[in-house]
């Protein structure tokens, strides 16, 4: 049986060849500014001798940065592994514009600190296409040798993301302006994605000569052409619950089964089914759903008991409810007619709720949930008012915990609020420009820009709007605690972590018209569930 290297080997040989696709990069990116800006004077003032002067510098953070987030990544993948604490570099992607007065963990983050992440942002983009498949290839060596033959997690240790943020911390090492830097960025992505799709084919090739096996993925499901512009027809999710029956029932005509065989423990025991071969009904005589109605109720909930993407504690929920629902369909066959039914946005606001709660709020909201489910389960299922008045109660429960999120975040709001009434009082358009302090950076050296974000019209980001952002290096679900009366400064916190973000609504208009931030809402967990069915998964 071949010896085959550990993850930790494969670590340290790859660390060695770092630098050189490090350099690469940077000779690119000098090349390029070299050929924009010839003939320049003073060294000092020159980027491209900037550049060349302080290469080592560069290529040393970022070694030692990708270095320490390989080791992290070692440590979380070997047995009992725990995340590691958040690397200092992170909380350093974005620079604070202004700090603000007694609470040093929060900055007031504008236009220029969002540019940053924009670029990294798309650079990690840029680095991921070029190197699609590759990086699938890669994943299946590394996967094995960790021992892991499903390919179930990412093990990849040097995924685009930590080059990208290893690559920027070394940029800020140089002592060129910032806009310069975001100007590098940008400038080495292309080059980045080419250097990376080589050294990632290159580091597979030797792995394969090791005689490492790769993993397989564990499904591989084909749908059809997915290349940019293909016209091949998709899917199709349907807009109502009927039409999803006559798909399922026109793609695979489901069998005859008895009622009382399909909800044997949650329709028999309750004396709900019929006792006789004949149809069961409900009260006020009208007609209940057949079993094939049935059927699918019961596959739509499989199929959100088997969403990976929910936590063990809200699946167990979901099977708790899943008897009352039944009895619910029995009675009200309006449960099959829509996505938009009390029981269906009762299940998702629950499975929001606990999504975005912080560790220690997590208990007394599974709690909650429990409470409701078993209140329902005594109620009998009789009609949706039951479940419209739980869902009630989990929006009181929300609005509660974003009063009290306002109330803890005061002293912060206080100080966000003075900065702004400050702004507003203090005309700055006759003000003198200090030229002498003021970075400046060539011009041809500056990415295009588009137009300048506007600031959010109309109700901007008042008190509960939901966000999912990319923010300082990671990609985040916001909720907005204040805003300004004029719409120029919002305090956004993290329900997952309880960290504050105050940001100029102008730097949030800027994410947004690059498809970085966008409103999260509660999402349909029967949607889901349906595409599943529609899939045969």
């Amino acid at each position: 049986m071949p010896t085959w290297p550990t993850l930790g080997e494969f670590i340290d040989d790859e660390l060695l060849r770092v630098p050189m696709t490090i350099d690469l990069v940077i000779d690119a990116v000098h090349q390029r500014w070299r050929e924009r800006m010839p003939h320049q004077g003073r060294g000092d003032l020159d980027p491209a001798r900037a550049l060349q002067r302080h290469r080592a510098a560069l290529s040393a953070k970022a070694l030692a940065v990708l270095q320490s987030s390989a080791h992290d990544e070692l440590r979380l993948l070997q047995p009992g592994g725990v995340p590691p604490a958040r690397p200092a570099h992170l909380s350093d992607v974005s620079r604070p514009a202004g700090q603000i007065s007694g609470a040093p963990s929060l900055a007031l983050i504008d236009e220029d600190d969002v540019a940053v992440d924009i670029e990294i942002a798309r650079c990690i983009h840029a680095v991921k296409l070029q190197a699609e498949t590759v990086l699938r290839e890669m994943h299946t060596y590394t996967s094995a040798l960790v021992n892991d033959p499903n390919v179930a997690r990412d093990t990849n240790p040097f995924r685009p993301e930590h080059f990208v943020r290893a690559l920027w911390a070394g940029v800020e090492t140089l002592p060129i302006p910032r806009p310069l830097m975001v100007a590098f960025l940008h400038d080495a992505a292309d080059p980045l994605a080419v250097t990376l799709k080589r050294a990632y084919t290159a580091a597979c090739r030797r792995l394969e000569d090791q005689g490492v096996q790769p993993a397989s993925y564990r499904t591989i499901v084909v749908t059809g052409p997915s290349a940019w512009g293909a016209t091949a027809a998709r899917m199709q999710l349907f807009d109502d619950l009927p039409s999803l029956r006559s798909g399922v029932s026109a793609a695979a005509p489901a069998r005859t089964v008895p009622v009382a065989v399909v909800v044997p423990v949650s329709v028999a025991a309750r004396g709900a089914a019929p006792t006789n071969g004949q149809p069961p009904t409900v009260q006020g005589n009208s007609p209940a759903p057949d079993a094939r109605q049935i059927e699918l109720l019961a596959r739509l909930f499989d199929a959100i008991q088997r969403d990976f993407d929910l936590p063990a504690d809200t699946v167990a929920l979901m099977q708790r409810l899943q008897p009352t629902a039944l009895r619910m369909a029995l009675r009200d066959p309006s449960l099959l007619d829509r996505y938009d039914h009390a029981v269906w946005r009762f299940m998702d606001q629950l499975a929001h709720d606990i999504e975005l709660c912080a560790a220690p709020d997590r208990g007394r909201l599974v709690g909650l949930g429990r409470n409701l489910v078993d209140h329902l389960a005594d109620n009998d299922g009789r009609d949706s008012h039951g479940f419209a008045w739980a869902l009630e109660r989990l929006l009181a429960a929300q609005r509660h915990g974003l009063n009290q999120a306002i109330a803890a975040a005061q002293p912060a709001i206080a100080k966000l609020q003075r900065i702004a009434d400050d702004e507003a009082s203090v005309a700055t358009g006759a003000m003198p420009l200090d030229i002498g302090n003021m970075d400046t950076v060539p011009a041809a050296l500056m990415p295009e820009q588009a137009a300048p974000a506007a600031a959010p019209a109309g109700l901007g980001l008042p008190p509960g709007s939901l966000l999912r952002m990319y923010l300082q290096g990671k990609q985040r679900t916001v909720i907005s605690l204040w805003q300004d009366r004029q719409h120029e400064l919002a305090l956004l916190r993290e329900p997952a972590t309880g960290q504050l973000f105050a940001l100029r609504q102008r730097a949030v208009a800027r994410l947004q018209d690059e498809g970085l931030a966008t409103p999260y809402k509660v999402r349909s967990l029967v949607r889901r569930s349906a595409e599943k069915v529609l899939r045969g998964r």
